[in-house]
């Protein structure tokens, strides 16, 4: 009879608990159950271990850390955070903000989960957690090279030069008029939705992690456009005409002014467009000889706004030379005493017709065509520069053409 006793204890203990008592040699049994003939079971199950222990420096005298959450059977009630091997904490959350730390300290942290029945999972992997040096109390330097320019009606582009700090520049303060619009962590900023035709201050500062803040920079000024540019550029004035051989036109004028900003010109021939330069002068080329053409000129702004056309001007070409004939031209000099220019031929290399004095004078001209060439003959041309007293420069290069 003890035997079989024995027998049934083994088999029933991973499942019930018995209170066993003798009585006598017998050895009568009793038990205790839960009313309905059964016996309440113990958890003796841990939690999982706790995975994913990260660790961050919160200044010089603290630590953040967090893990991912352990499972249990029954559920996770805690969790127990060792330090250097000594508990510390015991957060509900997967977080937990350890203070009080040394400055420049290297820590070592664990952790357990932990269950309503007590069981205690294993400790997870460490993670070292190296506080930050005594407080950062430098602010970075002042931002310079503080520049605006208008975008548009309604906002405004600024950049600046970065600045410096002993541990590291985190962003920048921009401020509007004195008030702080917005914290980039770069070297500029568009600020937006402003009004029309309105100035406003800027100024820039400096952050670093720990808060410090740089004085402000030197402020700058951007003025926003007008709503809307419906104002024309004012006429252009000076338009002057010259031929340039016979098949060509070289056109000037003074520049216009416009409230924005003059943007470039339109240049007519005959009230037809023939170009859209952006500076005040345009060659027009592939003319016909002996036509006379009329330009006028206008300006255009940035907004599309065009100003009345300018008084016209006429340029007729010259005929074409005859084909026994060589037009030359030349770089003038500048010498205040500059008389004038003499014109040099000959059909062999170096040898004129013409001794040196004897030239055709040409005036102040920098071009000249001569005619009644012998066909069939290659010749040889120069140029010489003569002042008021007569002094004559040396012969320029040389070129040559051959007279079919």
């Amino acid at each position: 009879m003890l035997r079989m006793k024995v027998l049934l204890l083994l088999a029933v203990t991973t499942t019930t608990v018995l209170l066993a008592g003798c009585s006598g040699v017998g050895g009568a049994e009793t038990s205790t159950s839960n009313g309905a003939g059964t016996t309440p079971s113990v958890d003796t199950t841990p939690p999982s271990t706790p995975t994913g222990l990260t660790g961050a420096a919160a200044g010089s005298t603290g630590a953040s850390l967090s893990w991912s959450a352990s499972t249990d059977n029954v559920g996770v009630t805690a969790y127990i955070l060792l330090r250097n091997g000594v508990q510390v904490a015991t957060p509900a959350t997967t977080s937990f903000a350890d203070t009080g730390l040394s400055a420049a300290t290297t820590y070592s942290y664990t952790v357990a989960a932990r269950d309503a029945a007590g069981n205690i999972s294993p400790n997870s992997t460490s993670v070292s957690v190296t506080t930050a040096s005594t407080a950062d109390t430098t602010p970075p330097s002042t931002p310079t090279g503080l520049t605006g320019a208008t975008a548009g009606s309604t906002g405004a582009n600024l950049s600046w030069n970065a600045s410096t700090d002993n541990v590291g520049v985190t962003g920048y303060i921009v401020r509007r008029n004195g008030v702080q619009v917005a914290t980039p962590a770069t070297t500029s900023f568009a600020d937006t939705g402003l009004s029309a035709a309105t100035t406003y201050s800027y100024t820039v500062a400096a952050r670093d992690a720990a808060g410090n803040v740089s004085p402000n920079s030197t402020s700058v000024s951007v003025t926003t456009a007008s709503t809307a540019d419906t104002t024309p550029p004012s006429t252009p004035t000076g338009l002057t005409g010259a031929a340039a051989g016979s098949t060509a036109a070289n056109l000037s004028w003074s520049a216009s002014t416009d409230n924005v900003g003059v943007t470039g010109y339109i240049v007519r021939r005959n009230g037809v467009q023939v170009a859209t330069p952006a500076t005040t002068s345009f060659a027009d080329t592939g003319l016909s000889a002996a036509t006379t053409y009329s330009y006028t000129v206008a300006a255009r702004d940035a907004a599309g706004n065009i100003s009345p056309d300018s008084t016209s001007v006429s340029v007729t070409t010259p005929p074409p030379p005859p084909s026994n004939s060589a037009s030359l031209a030349w770089d003038s000099v500048t010498a205040p005493t500059l008389s004038g220019y003499r014109v040099y031929f000959g059909t062999a290399p170096g040898t004129y017709l013409q001794s040196l004095g004897q030239g055709i004078s040409v005036g102040n001209a920098t071009a000249y065509t001569l005619t009644g060439l012998a066909s069939g003959s290659q010749y040889y041309f120069a140029v010489t520069a003569f002042d008021t007293l007569g002094v004559e420069s040396l012969y320029s290069n040389e070129v040559s053409k051959n007279i079919p």
